[in-house]
């Protein structure tokens, strides 16, 4: 993949790493943070498919799949997936830009897949989480909307 790895933050007085960036550490609020770069490798936690755009700027990619990725190093981000991504693949990364913004992008290790969008969709029609999870309800019992 193409673009700017992926960076995380490490607390060095108690080793704790984090995504989102901070001042203080979130485990023992030491002001001792480094910003570190990943290898960019992890496994698919969690995926879905997103049927709405929250901004004109991601209209055009609509429907595309996001996810709940563990990096190797341990932090869970949000992402967006390319191609055919099941839950509990592993994946490899970089910062891309979509629709205007820098974001993590992942694809199934090991392939090529350099579209933004990937292939649209659960791969099975139906709306459902990637894989066809769930099967149309919502971990909660709700059914999805379409």
């Amino acid at each position: 993949m193409s673009g700017e790895p992926i960076t995380y933050e490490r607390c060095n007085s108690c080793g704790r790493n984090w995504v989102l960036p901070r001042t203080l550490c979130p485990s023992c609020g030491s002001a001792a943070i480094e910003q570190v770069t990943a290898c960019g490798n992890g496994r698919v936690f969690a995926a879905t498919v997103v049927y709405r755009a929250p901004s004109e700027a991601y209209r055009p990619l609509v429907p595309y799949r996001i996810g709940l990725v563990d990096l190797d190093e341990g932090p869970r981000l949000m992402a967006h997936l390319q191609g055919e991504v099941p839950i509990g693949a592993c994946v490899e990364g970089r910062m891309e830009t979509v629709a205007g913004e820098t974001i993590p992008v992942f694809a199934r290790a090991g392939t090529d897949d350099r579209t933004a969008g990937g292939e649209r969709g659960d791969g099975n029609g139906t709306g459902n989480h990637v894989g066809g999870q769930g099967g149309g309800r919502h971990r909660s019992g709700r059914r999805h909307r379409p």
